[in-house]
C-alpha cells in the first residue's frame, strides 16, 4: 500500500466516526478556504521550502548580471508539487463527498429525482431573514431556507390553511416549539423568525410520504400581509 492510499484508509476511518454535521461544516471551511489569500500564500511557502536546496544553488551558480533560466529539475519539482497538491484536494473532496453519501444525506432528493418541498417565497422577504445561516440537522442536513408568503390573516394560520396556502397534498400538522427544537439547537432561527413577524411564532410539519418532511416556522407580518419564517428539511428515516 502506498503513502496516498495509506493516507485516504486512515481518514476513511475517521470519516466513520464523525457525525454527518461535522463532515458537512469541514466541507465548507475547506471548499471556502482553498480560494483564500492565506491559503495560497501556505501553499506558495511549503512548494518554496520542498525547492530550496535547489533554488539555493542555482542562485549561487547565476551570474549576477542576468537572469538565469530556471533549471530543468526545478521546473519540474514545480510541476511534480502542483500536481500531488491538487491530487491532494480531490481526494479529500471525494473523501467528504463520499461520507454525505455513506450517511445517506443525499436520501433526500435521490428518491424521487427531484428535489423536495414546496414554493415558499412570492412576495418581498424579510432582511432579518436573509443572513440566517443554521441547519436542521436530520439523516440529512438541509439548511433553513427563506418563508415569504402573501397572507391576508391578522394570525397564524391553522394547519389546515398552510395546506391550502402551499397547495400540498400530504398532512400539515401544528408541533410545539419544544417538539421541534428538543436541543434548543434551533434558537436563533425562532429567533429571527420572531424579530421578522408582528406575533407568535409558530411551528408546522410538513410531510412528504414516510420519511421526509419539512419544518415551518412562521409568523405573521401584518403591516405589509405576509406570512414570513424559515423552513427546513428532515429526513426521518
Amino acid at each position: 500500500m502506498n503513502l496516498q492510499s495509506a493516507s485516504l484508509a486512515a481518514m476513511t476511518k475517521i470519516r466513520n466516526r464523525l457525525p454527518t454535521h461535522v463532515l458537512h461544516s469541514r466541507r465548507q471551511i475547506f471548499k471556502s478556504s482553498i480560494h483564500t489569500p492565506s491559503f495560497r500564500h501556505s501553499l506558495s511557502d511549503c512548494r518554496t521550502q520542498t525547492l530550496r536546496p535547489e533554488l539555493q544553488h542555482a542562485t549561487r551558480h547565476s551570474s549576477p548580471s542576468r537572469s538565469a533560466p530556471i533549471p530543468i529539475s526545478i521546473s519540474r519539482a514545480i510541476h511534480t508539487t502542483r500536481e500531488n497538491r491538487m491530487a491532494s484536494d480531490a481526494d479529500y473532496m471525494s473523501f467528504l463527498d463520499k461520507a454525505d453519501q455513506d450517511t445517506g444525506a443525499a436520501s433526500a432528493t435521490a428518491q424521487s429525482g427531484k428535489k423536495v418541498g414546496t414554493k415558499s417565497v412570492n412576495t418581498a422577504v424579510p432582511k432579518v431573514l436573509e443572513g440566517v445561516e443554521e441547519y436542521y440537522i436530520s439523516d440529512s442536513d438541509e439548511p433553513f431556507e427563506v418563508v415569504s408568503l402573501k397572507y391576508d390573516g391578522a394570525e397564524v394560520p391553522s394547519a389546515d390553511e398552510l395546506k391550502k396556502l402551499l397547495g400540498h397534498d400530504e398532512k400539515v400538522t401544528s408541533v410545539s416549539e419544544k417538539e421541534f427544537d428538543r436541543k434548543g439547537q434551533y434558537k436563533s432561527v425562532v429567533e429571527a423568525v420572531n424579530k421578522a413577524g408582528s406575533g407568535k411564532v409558530q411551528v408546522f410539519r410538513v410531510e412528504y410520504g414516510s420519511t421526509r418532511a419539512e419544518y415551518y416556522v412562521v409568523s405573521v407580518d401584518s403591516k405589509d400581509g405576509r406570512l414570513v419564517g424559515l423552513k427546513a428539511l428532515a429526513v426521518e428515516s
